[in-house]
């Protein structure tokens, strides 16, 4: 994970302002890592960072990330990259055609990036890519951190999930260990600014 820090620092060392942005399916055990991701991260929100969980529809929220006007933009999601499960890759734009199956979103992943840089033309657009180990959807499903939110909160907060997250353990020990490099990462552009 070292060297995926120093690779995320050098593709970000320079930005202005990041958007982060979570991709998945809740309901499909390792597809909901990159809700999870974000869903840890969203305390880092400020006016340099956009921490965002877009689920499965990433054009629900580009006109956030159009508004916010980032130098660079981080996807997280699992891809089909040819790895064990755990593995983790940097995928630049013209790579995601070939690594994000189009039919797990509504709308593939590129078409909503082009989309996003027809429109800031000078965005620096990303992918940290997760190789997944199971994709399967659950039997019963638990209100996220249920207790903690009402129905109401849930439905009307956009970044948290709607319902639990359960990852598999290579995943989410994966995820713990993304988590801390994209906090450093965060950390250290905010120390440099």
């Amino acid at each position: 994970m070292d060297d995926l820090f120093q690779k995320l620092l050098d593709e970000t060392i320079n930005a202005k302002k990041i958007a982060i942005v979570g991709i998945g399916e809740e309901k499909l055990t390792d597809d909901a890592v990159g809700p999870y991701i974000i869903t840890q991260l969203l305390h880092y929100n400020n006016h340099k960072f956009l921490i965002i969980n877009c689920g499965i529809d990433m054009m629900n929220r580009m006109d956030e990330i159009i508004d916010f006007n980032p130098s660079h933009l981080i996807l997280i999601d699992t891809c089909t990259f040819y790895g064990p499960p755990g593995t983790v890759v940097i995928l630049k734009r013209n790579d995601l055609a070939n690594y994000v199956p189009i039919c797990s979103h509504t709308i593939p992943i590129h078409i909503v990036i082009d989309l996003i840089i027809e429109k800031l033309p000078q965005v620096n657009a990303f992918m940290i890519g997760i190789v997944p180990e199971s994709l399967a959807g659950f039997d019963e499903l638990q209100i996220y951190e249920c207790g903690k939110y009402t129905i109401d909160e849930l439905n009307e907060n956009p970044n948290l999930p709607f319902f639990d997250i359960k990852l598999s353990k290579t995943i989410q020990d994966v995820a713990h260990n993304l988590i801390k490099v994209i906090g450093n990462l965060i950390e250290k552009i905010n120390s440099i600014s």
